[in-house]
């Protein structure tokens, strides 16, 4: 078998019209309008989480209807807990703020001074002096070899 795996950005898009309405299906108890920006940021992940491939045509970002005025505004609350999902809530209504930057690629590549082990770990801000190599407990090196982290620069 050959299976070509393609690494792309992919934007999905929940408008506040979808959301209110697969709130509304879910039965939430709370009025959608009480919801907090969190509260929101879950919602989102959950309705893309559970949406069939069909459902999520709907949601992605310059495919079919879905247009980039949809995210221009001010990021009001973005949620980078989870290492496979960058969520940001927008406020259309506002203009953009000052640029952030959002990482997309979270591995950093460890190669052993000694053995040449090569690992990856997900945490981008790790310290390599504390880590031993796991195959012969030598020092490890960041080695991204010449490449930098993916980054994303949005509006905040």
């Amino acid at each position: 078998m050959k299976n070509v795996l393609i690494n792309k950005i992919c934007q999905f898009v929940v408008t506040e019209n979808q959301l209110r309405s697969f709130w509304e299906k879910s039965g939430g108890e709370l009025e959608f309008e009480s919801l907090t920006n969190e509260q929101l940021m879950r919602l989102a992940k959950k309705e893309i989480d559970q949406a069939s491939l069909r459902e999520l045509e709907a949601h992605i970002l310059d495919h079919g209807y879905r247009t980039r005025d949809e995210i221009e505004g001010k990021m009001i609350a973005d949620d980078d807990s989870d290492p496979y999902y960058h969520i940001e809530v927008i406020d259309t209504s506002l203009p953009p703020g000052t640029p952030s930057t959002i990482r997309i690629d979270r591995l950093v590549r460890l190669e052993c001074k000694d053995c040449g082990f090569e690992m990856f770990v997900q945490d981008i801000d790790i310290d390599p002096s504390q880590l031993k190599c796991p195959s012969d407990g030598g020092q490890l090196v960041i080695n991204n070899n010449g490449n930098t982290l993916k980054k994303l620069h949005r509006e905040k």
